[in-house]
């Protein structure tokens, strides 16, 4: 890797500490400045904030390529123990293994999720309001209802074999929340990895043994229509993705959601008086706080971009909700209004090109029909503590709540 290309600002910020814990003026500021480096392991690694920036870094591929590469302080990225996912590759390769989810999302099953959703709410809610007094919007809402929603309803698994994938999540997390990487957590991951893994390769064979309607099912008969089949390892790695990283979505979007109207007093009291501004209400929470931090492109030669001039195999890093703060787009970006005029398709909370979430709908549904629910059931919902912030976990790329205590009475 070559180091002579230095033009830009090295900035002394923590990126995936710091910033990542309270982002929202360092959003602002940064669409009023050109793109900068950062430095991990005595390197430069390149950040872009603005979304005009962004969208290119996630769409051109051919410049920035989300196929991992060794380099020097990038180890914490390196969550999915170089298997062959649909996360860490570029085109033609992406579009075959992106292929195999869509089982996943049919209309039909879109059906059958809507209906396991309302029916998993209220029977969440119905628990919440039999106990009385208060809650956690994560441990006791958004943890209980994404399970059920990703594990049960979208990937058909049993419910006691929801653990596997929670506490590998929960290992992962801990294993890959900093730049280097987090050796203290690096044996547990791998415990939980192994049980994960051996999960799938055995889940695998025996859909494969004997089919039933499921999504691993669905997934190897879409495969074995492939002109170019996938392998076992490509159906291995993207149930292992569906099952841990869809989770966090799923948890993030009611809960971040919820937070803010909470923290917001005029703007729960005004969807209360208008019910049908509830898809605002989730649209101005993912422009705000998306479930998605941060993605990692490298840069696949020496060129300049926006001002910077990058090297190959450098680093690229883009800010998720960066453009979703830019003045110019949205007057008084700090300020939450669910009235905001905002087409969730222009925001880059869920990425931009072929790595575009494809899970957004359910998260998105999962955000409407769990806010819509819990503000119509507890009229005096609130925060335990007023103006409370909640701090943050998550692997690099994602930015969750630990914990959001509320009060119902």
């Amino acid at each position: 890797m070559t180091e002579a290309m230095t033009d830009g600002d090295i900035l002394d910020v923590d990126l995936y500490g710091a910033v990542k814990q309270d982002p929202y003026e360092h959003y602002v500021a940064w669409n009023r400045r050109p793109p900068f480096f950062i430095l991990a392991a005595g390197h430069r690694q390149a950040v872009f904030t603005r979304q005009a920036d962004t969208k290119i870094v996630l769409e051109d591929y051919a410049r920035f390529s989300s196929v991992k590469r060794p380099y020097p302080g990038t180890e914490g990225f390196y969550f999915f123990n170089s298997m062959p996912s649909v996360t860490d590759s570029d085109p033609p390769v992406h579009t075959r293994r992106r292929r195999l989810m869509s089982p996943a999302l049919t209309p039909r099953k879109l059906v059958k999720i809507q209906d396991g959703l309302n029916a998993a709410v209220d029977k969440l809610l119905d628990g919440l309001e039999a106990q009385g007094g208060g809650f956690d919007l994560v441990a006791d809402l958004g943890k209980p209802l994404s399970t059920k929603v990703l594990l049960g309803l979208v990937c058909d698994l049993p419910e006691e074999d929801w653990p596997i994938f929670t506490d590998f999540m929960q290992a992962q997390r801990a294993a890959f929340n900093q730049l280097a990487g987090n050796e203290a957590g690096r044996a547990a991951f791998d415990r939980h990895w192994k049980l994960a893994r051996d999960y799938c390769e055995a889940l695998i064979e025996s859909r494969r043994a004997n089919p039933v309607d499921d999504l691993v099912s669905n997934m190897l008969a879409a495969q074995n229509r492939d002109e170019s089949a996938l392998t076992t390892e490509e159906v291995f790695a993207t149930l292992l993705i569906m099952y841990s990283a869809g989770l966090g979505g799923t948890v993030n979007t009611p809960v971040w959601t919820l937070w803010r109207l909470a923290r917001h007093r005029d703007q729960l009291e005004l969807l209360r008086r208008e019910p049908d501004l509830i898809n605002g209400a989730v649209t101005e929470a993912l422009r705000t706080d998306p479930s998605s931090y941060a993605s990692l492109r490298y840069a696949t030669g020496d060129f300049e971009f926006a001002g910077l001039r990058l090297s190959e195999g450098m680093p690229v890093h883009t800010l998720s909700a960066g453009g979703n703060f830019d003045p110019d787009r949205y007057a008084d970006p700090l300020r939450f209004d669910i009235t905001r005029p905002t087409d969730w398709l222009a925001l880059s909370s869920f990425g931009h090109g072929v790595h575009h979430c494809i899970g957004n709908a359910v998260a998105r549904m999962v955000g409407r029909v769990a806010v819509d629910k819990t503000v119509r059931r507890f009229p005096k919902l609130r925060l335990e503590t007023e103006g409370f912030v909640p701090r943050i976990e998550g692997v690099l790329k994602q930015r969750a709540p630990v914990s959001i205590p509320v009060r119902i009475d």
